[in-house]
């Protein structure tokens, strides 16, 4: 930019739910930038500060909400700079001389991953046969319509809005749910798949399906530094990739849950030793053709994922200077202007947090909500 242009408002007393929705209804200046925005919305003494031992020292809590176009950053991307950013804050409060020079991070291009995704088509192009079949399955699942959209049609004429919902899990229940996903053999984030995919049967049994069985299609957000050669923790910009899978689960899964769980994780980890990371980007190169490449168009694809999850793990280790003298963060939540039903979910200082981003025009409100109560419901029943 020839000059640099800074989008940033402080609100009084605003909703910062509803801030953060009015932030993914804005678009970019996509040519001209600025390609981010932020608002500081301030609130009241001891309002909302959910840890007892640092809202003594502490009592004034404020929400940043920072925003920004996906094509520039990812959720790592996101967390580092918010580090960094408190980081310096603490440094500016206190005093401490700040050097312009330093570079914190890296923008770093998909080169890498790209050449990977490139070297996997190429193998797989010498079996034209088995890459067909590939790219014709995939276009049947595309063509396939989410359970709860059989189920809970939309509205016709719903605002195309992105809508967050909040749940979070206090310490000591955040523990026993790990303990025991360690004990059952399942990573977190398979165990809370397992439960979104339960919740969303039997909201669907509810609306009267007698299926014994259910197919859900999922979508996992995975980040690609994982898979770089050398050190690629300071990597910023957009690093991410998808993974899709779906697995059968009972109509009765909540009699057999764990064992589901379990059926699930392996599926699930045996796909993604199995290059499903790279896969997805070469079914997708395959069946590009040169007039698809070139059509642009405003329209949003109906989904046809039954959910899409985005699992960060453990925030703190890309946020050791949150817990600064002056500025503390207490709450980090994310999310994404989002045309489907996404599931956000990580853990900071100690607690579960989840975030749950759709549109009602795709899914109504009141189906959302009874999706999300049903989950933690579930989740606080198997411990």
């Amino acid at each position: 930019m020839e000059e640099e242009a800074v989008d940033f408002q402080v609100e009084e007393e605003a909703d910062p739910r509803r801030v953060m929705e009015d932030l993914m209804s804005q678009s970019f200046a996509s040519h001209d930038g600025p390609l981010w925005r932020a608002r500081l919305v301030r609130g009241a003494a001891g309002e909302d500060c959910p840890l007892e031992e640092v809202r003594a020292s502490f009592p004034h809590t404020s929400h940043l909400i920072l925003g920004n176009h996906h094509g520039i950053a990812d959720g790592t991307s996101n967390v580092r700079t918010y580090n960094l950013l408190l980081k310096i804050l603490n440094d500016v409060i206190a005093g401490r001389p700040i050097d312009d020079q330093e570079q914190l991070g890296e923008m770093v291009s998909d080169d890498e991953f790209r050449a990977m995704v490139s070297a996997k088509l190429i193998e797989l192009e010498e079996d034209p046969e088995n890459l067909q079949r590939l790219v014709e399955e995939k276009k049947r699942v595309k063509k396939s319509v989410p359970l709860l959209l059989q189920c809970y049609p939309s509205l016709e004429g719903t605002e195309m809005k992105t809508e967050v919902l909040f749940e979070e899990l206090d310490e000591d229940t955040t523990r026993r749910f790990f303990q025991r996903c360690k004990k059952e053999g399942v990573s977190v984030g398979s165990a809370f798949t397992a439960l979104v995919n339960g919740a969303t049967i039997d909201l669907a049994k509810k609306a009267g399906r007698t299926d014994d069985t259910f197919t859900l299609n999922e979508s996992h957000a995975l980040d690609v530094r994982r898979f770089l050669s050398g050190d690629a923790s300071k990597h910023l910009g957009l690093h991410i990739t998808v993974l899709h899978h779906a697995v059968e689960a009972p109509a009765a899964w909540r009699e057999s849950f764990w064992a589901y769980a379990r059926t699930l994780h392996r599926s699930l980890h045996a796909k993604l030793s199995e290059d499903g990371h790279l896969l997805e980007s070469c079914i997708i190169e395959a069946s590009q053709t040169p007039s698809a490449a070139d059509k642009a168009t405003s329209a949003f694809p109906p989904p046809f994922e039954d959910s899409v999850c985005t699992n960060m793990r453990n925030l703190d280790v890309l946020c050791p200077d949150v817990v600064g003298e002056h500025v503390q963060a207490t709450r980090i939540l994310r999310g994404a202007s989002n045309h489907n039903l996404a599931h956000f979910f990580h853990t900071f200082r100690g607690r579960f947090l989840y975030s749950c981003c759709f549109s009602a025009h795709i899914l109504p409100g009141d189906t959302a909500k009874a999706l999300v109560r049903s989950i933690f419901d579930n989740l606080r029943s198997f411990l």
